[in-house]
């Protein structure tokens, strides 16, 4: 089991086929993520408090992944999503919806924990201004006097 630092990831799994959203959430929880499953991308998005990852399947009935991502972005989440995907041009559609993170299935379970520890860690990226050089201060020299 991996350690993971500050704490484990919550990821939220969506598929609508039973198998393969247990086999992803089986792997993730060997890995000590917390998982959350939903075979329902409507459900889902009244799951989506307090969860760091998303994995979400691009070829659904209901809805498909990349429309769930924006549903999800419209009422203001701000978790990292993975696409999976066996669709041609799937990829694409999967950035140009914001997705931070793709993979091709078949799925590589090495591939899906190196996704998720990736964008996990991604939310504890610093602000863009922390670590940028400060403006210069002038500073005067100070005067002694010897007395």
């Amino acid at each position: 089991m991996r350690t993971w630092r500050p704490r484990p990831p919550v990821v939220l799994v969506v598929d609508d086929d039973p198998d393969i959203l247990r086999l992803l959430g089986m792997c993730l929880e060997a890995e000590g993520c917390e998982v959350r499953e939903t075979m329902s991308p409507g459900a889902a998005l009244e799951r989506l408090d307090r969860v760091d990852v998303v994995v979400v399947d691009q070829r659904m009935p209901e809805m498909n992944g990349t429309d769930f991502i924006e549903a999800a972005r419209s009422r203001g989440y701000d978790c990292r999503f993975l696409v999976i995907s066996g669709k041609r041009g799937a990829r694409a559609e999967a950035a140009q919806a914001g997705a931070e993170g793709f993979l091709a299935k078949p799925i590589g379970m090495r591939d899906l924990i190196g996704e998720v520890e990736r964008l996990f860690y991604l939310g504890f990226a610093p602000p863009s201004h922390v670590g940028t050089p400060r403006a210069p201060t002038s500073s005067a020299p100070s005067s002694k006097s010897s007395s």
